[in-house]
């Protein structure tokens, strides 16, 4: 009570020796393309004594998984480090997820093309003469291949053995995780005509015959039925044969000619054509009988009714 006094120290100190709080979900799915190794994907941390905490965090390959381009799986750890020091640790799979199907598209599609025959009748028809259709394809996570098909439609018999028929190509994708395309398509319409004209062997022959006093019908007839002695031949289709044929020429007598244009076509209207004539001729001199000497008995007139009658 007298002011006397003693005195007595001692230190009040706070510490902080609690790790950060980490609430981490095990595994985060999200998908693919999303993927950002910058981002926190589903995880809090807190701590009790510091405003803030650092966190770092490392992600490492995983095994499994469809991607094949990209990681399907990441073992991501995370640090988490108050102010002082104190230190949590937590592990968290992330699971890569590609649910989106590749977009194709068609880069090129051969154009519609017609063929001619060959001297054979033979055609190629074949993609790799008349060309296969082009795609690419693109996807949210992956490289995928683009599968290119095609079907032939039945063909359409045109002119001969001519015919045309439809090529459909179809190209699709199907990406790692077996998100499957939609198939895009284009056509191509190929047309194999016979442009090629018979081919003649034979060319007809001029014809020249006696004339009979009838015009020579059969003769003709037989000529002309036999196209001149032309014949011919073509590689896709028969052969069809015409004549030009009008009629003969008047000459002396019962004489003429005619000059005849044969034509052979084929089932395409491909023509080829060979010109002979046919000639009606007179060689035969006329057939004369000897005339005969005539005795009359005079008249006294001059016997004129039997000579005009003798010369007759």
């Amino acid at each position: 009570d007298c002011g006397n006094a003693t005195s007595t120290t001692a230190t009040f100190t706070i510490e902080d020796t609690t790790p950060p709080s980490a609430t981490v979900e095990p595994q985060f799915d999200l998908a693919c393309a999303e993927y950002d190794p910058n981002s926190i994907y589903g995880a809090v941390f807190a701590d009790e004594c510091s405003g803030d905490v650092t966190v770092t965090f490392v992600d490492a390959p995983g095994a499994g998984g469809c991607l094949n381009i990209n990681q399907s799986w990441y073992i991501r750890t995370y640090t988490v480090t108050d102010a002082c020091g104190n230190e949590t640790t937590e592990q968290q799979q992330l699971h890569l997820i590609d649910d989106i199907a590749p977009v194709v598209t068609i880069e090129f599609c051969p154009a519609d093309v017609t063929i001619d025959y060959d001297e054979q009748c033979g055609a190629d028809t074949s993609v790799e003469t008349l060309g296969m259709a082009v795609a690419t394809a693109t996807d949210n996570c992956d490289m995928p291949e683009v599968d290119v098909n095609y079907a032939d439609s039945d063909t359409v018999n045109l002119c001969g053995s001519s015919f045309s028929f439809t090529r459909t190509f179809s190209m699709s994708s199907t990406d790692a995780c077996g998100n499957a395309s939609a198939v895009e398509s284009c056509t191509q319409v190929i047309t194999v005509t016979d442009a090629m004209a018979p081919s003649m062997v034979v060319d007809a022959m001029d014809a020249t015959v006696e004339c009979d006093g009838a015009g020579n019908g059969v003769d003709l007839d037989a000529w002309l039925a036999s196209n001149g002695g032309a014949s011919a031949t073509d590689a896709c289709s028969g052969v069809m044969w015409s004549n030009d044929f009008d009629a003969l020429s008047d000459d002396c007598g019962a004489t003429g000619a005619a000059t005849v244009t044969f034509t052979a076509t084929d089932d395409c209207g491909n023509a080829t054509s060979t010109t002979a004539t046919f000639t009606i001729e007179d060689t035969t001199a006329p057939a004369v009988m000897d005339a005969m000497d005539a005795t009359v008995e005079c008249d006294g007139a001059g016997n004129a009714a039997d000579l005009d009658a003798w010369l007759a």
